[in-house]
């Protein structure tokens, strides 16, 4: 035995360094999950293991693979080598963990913010939603550097377009500028700073909200400083940190 545990289903590439993994656990491997936890995901390498932990992006799925949303990094200790695994590859999957997760009793209008691949917790809290045929009012504003990084682009637009599902979607991206983004006309800046740009249009009011805010961590306090500022509780606030995978910081 290896240490591998599941096998890799599926790569559906986003952009040229952003995919979503389809990973199906062996049956001694699967759990349940809370939309909002991660797993570490990884391979053996010899003796050990180069592993990094990963948000879910969606519920347990018919199928039983779990999706990850997954940034490539130059010279990355992981995700340079996952890259090279093709489908029928086998990887190692670990415990789901964390408490990021929303509590679907609480009736509160939501705000998601997040950079990056830190979307993925969001993604699967709203498909949670709509699984159960809940319709909460949320808000996500999603920042990324280039228009082909807004994964699940599509999914949130659509539910954005339908006012019956109660999403407001905001992207925007930070470099407006590079020959990569001509097309884009949407939203420009940081999330952080689309936020502030856009606050009264998407209709926010921190005396009745709870805030959910995943990924750069840079992203993540400067929001908090705008929330607090605005009155929104320091208890109202949930976080979930990002750090790419080269650093020793976990990537959740």
């Amino acid at each position: 035995m290896d240490g591998s545990n599941a096998t890799l289903v599926e790569r559906r590439d986003v952009a040229a360094h952003v995919a979503s993994l389809f990973v199906r656990p062996d049956e001694a491997a699967a759990a349940p999950y809370a939309p909002g936890q991660y797993a570490t995901l990884g391979l053996v390498d010899g003796e050990r293991i180069i592993q990094r932990p990963y948000s879910m992006a969606a519920p347990h799925a018919a199928d039983g693979a779990w999706e990850f949303h997954v940034r490539r990094v130059r010279g990355g200790a992981l995700t340079e080598r996952l890259w090279d695994v093709s489908a029928g590859g086998r990887l190692r999957l670990g415990a789901p963990r964390g408490r990021f997760t929303a509590d679907p009793a609480d009736p509160r209008p939501r705000l998601f913010v997040a950079t990056g691949t830190g979307i993925a917790p969001f993604v699967a809290m709203i498909r949670d939603d709509l699984a159960a045929g809940r319709r909460r009012q949320t808000v996500v504003v999603h920042g990324v550097a280039h228009a082909d990084e807004l994964g699940f682009f599509g999914f949130l637009d659509a539910l954005d377009a339908d006012r019956r599902s109660g999403i407001r979607y905001l992207p925007t991206i930070s470099r407006p500028a590079e020959p990569r983004n001509a097309a884009w006309s949407g939203a420009t800046g940081r999330a952080e700073t689309a936020l502030a740009d856009h606050w009264a249009d998407l209709g926010l009011d921190c005396g009745g909200s709870v805030a959910y805010l995943c990924g750069n961590p840079g992203m993540v306090a400067a929001v908090q400083a705008t929330l607090a500022a605005r009155g929104m509780a320091a208890g109202d606030v949930r976080t979930e940190s990002y750090w790419l995978d080269r650093v020793a910081a976990p990537a959740a």
